[in-house]
């Protein structure tokens, strides 16, 4: 019989989703080295070049290899240069035999949703084994194995190897003799001494690296790439989108399609033009591209929840309920994604439910004053005026509640006639509470 496998505890689960906030709070800052002391990228090398392969590389070899490795995570969770990131929410289940974190990355206005893969690892501590752009479906491990090019590593010959690194050195100590040779009996008999002495510290060098390098290369069976290799897709994704930013869709299709051509990911490209078509006003061509995300090979999950939303402009909330439950099956939790299954259980007059998916949103941003605020525009959007008030009042005993800000959020905006909202804008700000006096 098959062993189960060991199930996670909730420390263990919390002690996984540190390690993930640690490695990507340090990215977020610009600093990856603990990203890297963190990443399982022997688990990714490993499988891809095979475990016979793996064995026989030597330690630089390897070493290369990793850092190549490292530069595709560095380079996806890296900030702007204008500001550094931050970590907005955080969430933790169990998965299979390790867990998975989703962590909620905030770019100035931009936010990335992601997935960190955890493992255990040998000393009983977690590694990370992958990180996933949720969304797109993008594995950055996946990328960085892709990023090595398509022949990492070749079978050579150690003995030419060895022959080739030897020649250049072997020429240089040549050149060296003959000049020996060429001075020797024209110095006078004092100098002669000096002569011997300045050519045999170049000559010294020249023995040493060689013998060095014979030595690496007889004990290297296998060459390795020492550099990343782009994507032969990336050229014809980046011209696609300078495109579609341009406003030239007639352009941009052709390039699209040239970046399949060339191996890219067919549910990544139909996400992000379905988002483009969106973003320009053309819901039913971000409804097919959504749709043609989700029937990929690798299906892009963040479709589930543009068709959900898509669905729910058009009044359709009993089409949008299994949209959005299968976005956050397969993509987790996120606050968005939580606020929208309340709004659409409350349209479908399933209170109880809606009231559990606004309670799971504010706990993950850490319940407070981000908790309420996240409750009273899910209430607003819902157009549940007095449950957006009741919200809103949490924040009035810290000074946090702006009336004229909210006045002017368009958040409101399906409440916006309501009398109790009109109402609570018009009441007069709450006086602060008084500050003790100095006891004496």
């Amino acid at each position: 019989m098959r062993a189960l496998p060991a199930q996670v505890s909730s420390a263990e689960l919390e002690e996984a989703a540190d390690v993930a906030r640690r490695a990507a709070t340090a990215a977020l800052r610009g600093q990856p080295r603990i990203l890297f002391e963190a990443l399982d990228l022997d688990g990714l090398l490993e499988p891809l070049l095979g475990r016979d392969v793996w064995a026989r590389l030597t330690e630089r070899q390897r070493g290369s290899l990793r850092a190549n490795g490292r530069r595709a995570f560095a380079s996806a969770l890296s900030p702007p240069r204008s500001a550094p990131g931050e970590i907005a929410w955080s969430a933790a289940r169990e998965d299979g035999a390790g867990a998975a974190v989703f962590l909620g990355l905030r770019f100035a206005d931009r936010f990335l949703k992601s997935r960190w893969v955890m493992r255990r690892a040998g000393n009983g501590g977690w590694r990370i084994s992958d990180v996933i752009l949720s969304d797109p479906g993008v594995s950055l491990g996946a990328q960085a194995v892709s990023s090595l090019g398509p022949q990492p590593v070749r079978r050579d010959d150690p003995r030419r190897q060895a022959r080739q690194e030897a020649y250049p050195r072997l020429t240089g100590l040549a050149v060296i003799a003959l000049v020996v040779l060429l001075f020797y009996r024209r110095l006078p008999p004092e100098k002669r001494v000096l002569l011997l002495l300045t050519a045999s510290a170049p000559a010294l060098l020249f023995l040493i690296d060689g013998a060095l390098a014979v030595r690496r290369a007889l004990a290297e069976p296998y060459a390795v790439s020492e550099g990343l290799s782009a994507p032969p897709w990336e050229r014809w994704v980046r011209l696609a989108r300078d495109a579609e930013r341009e406003g030239d869709f007639d352009r941009a299709g052709p390039l699209w399609a040239r970046a399949l051509g060339a191996g890219a990911s067919a549910g990544p490209i139909a996400y992000e033009r379905g988002l483009a078509a969106r973003d320009r006003g053309d819901a039913a061509v971000a409804r097919q591209f959504f749709q043609d995300a989700l029937e990929a090979p690798k299906p892009a999950p963040g479709a589930f929840k543009e068709l959900a939303l898509l669905a729910l402009a058009r009044g359709r909330s009993d089409e949008a309920k299994p949209l959005i439950d299968r976005y956050l099956e397969s993509a987790g939790p996120d606050p968005d994604a939580l606020s929208l299954r309340a709004i659409v259980e409350l349209n479908l007059g399933r209170a109880p439910e809606a009231l559990a998916a606004i309670g799971e949103a504010r706990e993950l941003v850490g319940g407070g004053a981000r908790g309420a605020e996240i409750e009273a525009r899910i209430r607003a959007r819902a157009a549940d005026a007095g449950g957006a008030v009741a919200a809103l009042r949490q924040l009035e005993p810290s000074g946090g509640l702006d009336r004229e800000a909210l006045r002017a959020d368009p958040a409101y905006l399906p409440i916006a006639t309501d009398p109790a909202w009109i109402a609570f804008l018009n009441e007069a700000p709450a006086a602060a509470p008084p500050t003790p006096a100095p006891t004496r």
